[in-house]
């Protein structure tokens, strides 16, 4: 029996680097097959969860709820800020419009009483309306 274990230290000091690539190489398999196993059991759950909230037929009107719900649950806070931003272009762009419908009133009034009035006096308006602008 210490013959044996005499032969087999020699077999394995003359094949050490032999035998250390083949141990490291059943670690490698060994770790590869584990990550294998947890992410098909992590992922495969997942994966059919993800899958059945996915509507099966997207039309116009399931696709538009769908994606207003998400947005709802996910960008609340984002929407919110970006109402208020529309608002207040949309408030600016209001007064801007007003206020070019009033200078646009003033000028035909003016039209209006430059044409009642001599040439000479029209083009005294005219300068006058210029340098108002």
């Amino acid at each position: 029996m210490s013959q044996e274990k005499v032969d087999r230290r020699k077999y394995e000091k003359k094949n050490r680097k032999a035998l250390e690539k083949k141990r490291k190489a059943r670690i490698a398999a060994k770790c590869v097959t584990a990550a294998i196993v947890i992410g098909v059991i992590i992922g495969v759950p997942l994966g059919i969860n993800i899958y059945r909230k996915i509507p099966k037929f997207v039309g116009d009107s399931t696709l538009q709820s769908f994606v207003g719900d998400y947005i709802e649950e996910n960008h609340s806070e984002e929407l919110t800020t970006v109402k208020l931003i529309d608002a207040a272009k949309q408030a600016a762009a209001d007064d801007t419009s007003e206020e070019s419908s009033e200078e646009s009133s003033e000028d035909t009034s003016e039209a209006e009483a430059t044409s009642e009035e001599t040439s000479e006096d029209t083009t005294e308006a005219d300068t006058e309306a210029a340098s108002e602008k």
